[in-house]
């Protein structure tokens, strides 16, 4: 299990000379995850979002904690990620794609409002999939603080040739428990550190031209969402194999492979693995 060092305040009081007088300590307390267990947190947002950079530096704060447990993508759809017309002087890009459209589209984020997100698609209080921000880290911890065994395990073999911009991955799932519902594996490509343009209220001026965009959904190598998994009995494996054109503005050692297997009916996320295109 990964112990992590949380260093906590406590304020305490106590009397001298017949004085009351409050005294801050600090003590460590070892928190320890599940090791075996990833999440993802789909973050939605738009480059014209100026309270999305918020919700980023967060996820990137929880990041700090979780290391590779955590794995991200950042979803551009819906209003706030519409690019200008290609004669105006700033917001041209356009980061959205079939996929993130489809996502948008289909669990209903744009119509919630940004920033929000989902994370491993688990089902909120009131019977939708979208969390603000702000409930990331608690719902991340559900996940990660699970110890029970970790219903199935994915490794991701990626094989890339410059020439070509060709890509081929392999996808393997051993089934570590009977699982009895049927399951479906999604395939994204996801590039990190895009520069472009950002808008972000906490920074003045507020639009940034040289925003660095993290974990960008690109494109899915097997649809929107993914491919039935047929062996489900513990001791199954399962290898799907894909490949991809990488379009060529993308930089191939900035893309890796999130891969994800899921509840069809549910939707919701039974792990999750990522891997670089570029070793």
């Amino acid at each position: 299990m990964r112990r992590l060092k949380y260093l906590l305040l406590v304020t305490f009081s106590i009397t001298l000379f017949s004085a009351c007088e409050e005294v801050d300590q600090y003590y460590e307390e070892d928190v320890t995850f599940n090791p075996e267990r990833k999440v993802l947190i789909e973050d939605y947002t738009g480059h014209k979002c100026g309270n999305c950079p918020r919700a980023t530096r967060s996820i990137y704060s929880l990041k700090e904690i979780y290391g590779e447990n955590l794995i991200i993508v950042a979803v551009h759809a819906g209003f706030f990620a519409k690019p200008n017309p290609p004669q105006a002087p700033s917001f041209t890009y356009d980061f959205r794609n079939p996929t993130s459209t489809d996502l948008d589209n289909d669990f209903g984020i744009s119509l919630v409002g940004n920033p929000n997100g989902m994370v491993n698609r688990r089902t909120n209080s009131d019977g939708s999939k979208v969390f603000a921000y702000t409930s990331w880290a608690d719902e991340a911890s559900k996940v990660l603080f699970d110890f029970s065994k970790v219903p199935a395990s994915i490794s991701i073999n990626n094989s890339y040739d410059d020439a070509s911009r060709v890509l081929e991955t392999e996808i393997v799932s051993d089934i570590n428990v009977d699982l009895n519902a049927n399951y479906n594996l999604s395939v994204y490509l996801i590039e990190d550190n895009v520069e472009q343009w950002q808008k972000d209220y906490d920074m003045s001026p507020s639009d940034i031209p040289d925003y660095m965009h993290r974990e960008v959904l690109r494109a899915s190598l097997n649809n929107t969402y993914g491919d039935p998994i047929n062996n489900l009995t513990e001791g199954d494996s399962n290898t799907n194999t894909y490949s991809i054109t990488l379009d060529p503005e993308f930089h191939a050692e900035e893309c890796s492979i999130v891969a994800f297997i899921y509840d069809a009916a549910t939707k919701e996320i039974i792990e999750v693995e990522q891997a670089r295109v570029q070793l």
